[in-house]
């Protein structure tokens, strides 16, 4: 992971006022059209907020919030772009972040390895400049 690289960005509102810890700073933050699993299981819906720190992804998804801590929790590499049909009439455009350790949930009844971020418009850009800059 190329922490430096978020630690040179220049921080932005945390508009989603998200508590942060001390030397932490918001880089980006979205609303999300969906967000969910590495399998596509929902996790949020319209207006999921994202936040992108230079320590943690954070999303709150009006139930609860997911936090995901870049140096430890994320796999090297992840974090790309994938865009494609289903059906050859339906387009999906996501980020793939997968997860080192699988992370339990909904009361131990779940599980997941990774999440998928649906971005609106051009936050899909600026968050794959991060994400190339970052994860790879």
């Amino acid at each position: 992971m190329n922490l430096a690289y978020l630690d040179s960005l220049p921080e932005v509102a945390n508009k989603f006022k998200v508590d942060l810890e001390d030397g932490e700073k918001v880089i980006f933050n979205a609303k999300l059209s969906t967000f969910g699993t590495e399998k596509d299981r929902m996790l949020g819906s319209e207006g999921a907020k994202f936040t992108l720190t230079n320590k943690h992804i954070i999303v709150n998804n009006g139930s609860g919030i997911w936090t995901t801590d870049i140096a430890e929790d994320i796999v090297k590499g992840s974090g790309k772009r994938v865009k494609g049909r289903t059906l050859l009439i339906f387009p999906y455009d996501y980020y793939s972040i997968l997860l080192n350790k699988e992370v339990i949930y909904n009361d131990g009844r779940e599980k997941l390895t990774g999440f998928h971020f649906y971005f609106k418009g051009a936050d899909k850009e600026k968050f794959e400049k991060i994400a190339n800059n970052v994860f790879n």
